[in-house]
C-alpha cells in the first residue's frame, strides 16, 4: 500500500524538521511512502532545502512550486501529484509522532472512515507570556478514536484516495488568503456521505510561531474561523435556516459577552478564551451580512 504525504510550505526553514520527522515514521511492513511537497514562494524559498534533505531520506520526496499566493492552489497541486490509496496531511511547522501515520490508517480501516483526523499538541517558545499557556487559547479540544465529525483539517490527517476522485473534491481557492479552505473541503465529503472520524492515539506537535502569541493575532484569527464557518456552511442555505443560524448564534454571542466582563477583572488568563468565542460568534454573524473577510496570508 502507498500513502502519499502532503505537505504546503511557505517560508518555513522548520520544512526539514517535519520531513526528518516523516523518515523516522514507524509503519506497518506492507507500507510505503512518497512525499510531495509543495512551495507556495514564488521564489522557491523551500526548494534547496527540501531537496537536499531528500537526497539523505530513503523515501521518495518530490518538490512541486504554486507560484501564485493561494493556499488552496497549493493543496490541489500536492493532491494532484499524489499516486497513493491513501493521501495525508501535514504541516510545514509540526514534527510527526513515530507512530502517527501508523495510528492514522488503524483508525480509518476500524471504523471504515473517508477521513481521520488526528491531533496536534502545541509547545511554545521559552519567552510565552504566561497567560497564554494559562488560558489553553491553543490547546484543541479532546477527543476520542473513532467520534464523527462533520469537518477537518489538514494539520494531521488521512484521507482516502479513492473519496477524493470519487467526489471530485478539490481545495476552493476563493479560501486561498483566509485559510478555512480545508474545513469548507471536509465538509463537502460529509455532504456527499463520507465518514469522518478522529483518532485519539495519532498526533504531531507543533511549536506556536512568537508571532502568533498575543491578542491581537488571536483576535485576527478567532474572527476568520467565524467566518469561513458560516461561508462554507450556510452560504448556500436556505432563509429559513440562516435565520435559525443568526438567533442561535447571537444568543451565545451575549452569553458569552456577560461571561467576558465577569472574567474581565481577573486578567487575561480567565478572559481570553471566552473574548476569543465572542469574537467567532461575531464573525459568524458577519458573514452573513458582508463578503468582506479577514485575509490570514495577505
Amino acid at each position: 500500500m502507498l500513502i502519499s504525504i502532503c505537505m504546503c510550505t511557505y517560508q518555513r526553514s522548520h520544512v526539514v524538521d517535519t520531513l526528518k520527522s516523516i523518515a523516522a515514521l514507524r509503519l506497518p511492513e506492507h507500507v510505503n511512502l512518497e512525499v510531495i511537497v509543495v512551495d507556495n514562494d514564488e521564489y522557491g524559498y523551500a526548494e534547496m532545502l527540501v531537496k537536499a534533505q531528500a537526497n539523505i531520506m530513503d523515501i521518495p520526496v518530490y518538490y512541486r512550486q504554486e507560484t501564485a499566493k493561494n493556499i488552496a492552489l497549493a493543496r490541489n497541486c500536492s493532491i494532484a501529484n499524489t499516486q497513493g490509496e491513501w493521501v495525508a496531511f501535514i504541516d510545514d511547522d509540526e514534527v510527526a509522532d513515530p507512530d502517527w501515520l501508523a495510528q492514522l490508517l488503524v483508525t480509518a480501516q476500524t471504523y471504515q472512515a473517508d477521513a481521520v483526523f488526528g491531533r496536534v499538541k502545541s509547545t511554545y517558545p521559552s519567552d510565552t507570556p504566561q497567560w497564554i499557556i494559562k488560558s489553553g487559547v491553543f490547546e484543541r479540544l479532546p477527543v476520542s478514536n473513532g467520534q464523527a465529525v462533520t469537518s477537518g483539517a489538514t494539520n494531521s490527517t488521512l484521507v482516502s484516495q479513492a473519496a477524493i476522485k470519487k467526489y471530485q473534491l478539490q481545495f476552493d481557492c476563493n479560501y486561498g488568503l483566509t485559510g478555512g479552505e480545508d474545513a469548507d473541503f471536509f465538509y463537502r465529503l460529509y455532504q456527499h456521505g463520507g465518514k469522518l472520524v478522529c483518532s485519539n492515539e495519532a498526533f504531531v506537535t507543533e511549536e506556536v510561531a512568537s508571532n502568533r502569541l498575543n491578542l491581537n493575532y488571536l483576535l485576527k484569527r478567532a474572527m476568520r474561523i467565524g467566518e469561513t464557518y458560516t461561508r462554507y456552511r450556510m452560504q448556500k442555505a436556505p432563509l429559513v435556516n440562516k435565520s435559525a443560524y443568526f438567533t442561535d448564534v447571537f444568543l451565545k454571542l451575549i452569553i458569552l459577552l456577560f461571561i467576558v466582563l465577569v472574567k474581565l477583572p481577573f486578567g487575561q488568563s480567565k478572559y481570553a478564551k471566552p473574548l476569543l468565542q465572542l469574537v467567532d460568534k461575531y464573525g459568524k454573524i458577519k458573514a452573513l451580512f458582508s463578503n468582506k473577510t479577514v485575509k490570514l496570508y495577505s
